[in-house]
């Protein structure tokens, strides 16, 4: 099974949507943010990151720009729902970086496993 990197501040919100991802049958590796996130990634390899915008010391768009460097690409799926800002600048923003997907915040579990699953097949949009 796949892989999942999970980027978020939010200790709670990593706990449960890592419970989530390990019931639906994926391993999961999770950072508290985007400085630890991008050195567990290039020390892993896992197959999707979904990452938190809003986040201290490095946030979810640093780490978006960071990763359009690696090589391969990988498959991103951003989440935001910190501001009001959220549906009009920084998911938009995430999206013209190039990540395959974006989630609001709150979010339910069905709609992370099928985002997940589009983007692993390769079948999603932003």
């Amino acid at each position: 099974m796949a892989t999942i990197l999970i980027i978020d501040d939010d200790e709670a919100l990593r706990n449960v949507t890592a419970e989530v991802l390990i019931d639906a049958g994926y391993v999961v590796d999770d950072a508290p943010d985007g400085k630890s996130g991008l050195e567990l990634y290039r020390t892993g390899k896992q197959d999707v990151i979904i990452t938190d915008i809003a986040m201290p010391d490095m946030d979810g768009l640093e780490l978006i720009i960071e990763l359009s460097h690696a090589t391969p690409k990988p498959r991103i799926i951003a989440m935001s729902g910190d501001s009001q800002f959220s549906e009009s600048v920084y998911l938009p923003t995430a999206r013209q970086l190039g990540v395959q997907r974006t989630i609001s915040k709150p979010f339910r579990a069905e709609v992370l496993l099928k985002t997940i699953a589009e983007v692993l097949a390769g079948t999603s949009s932003p």
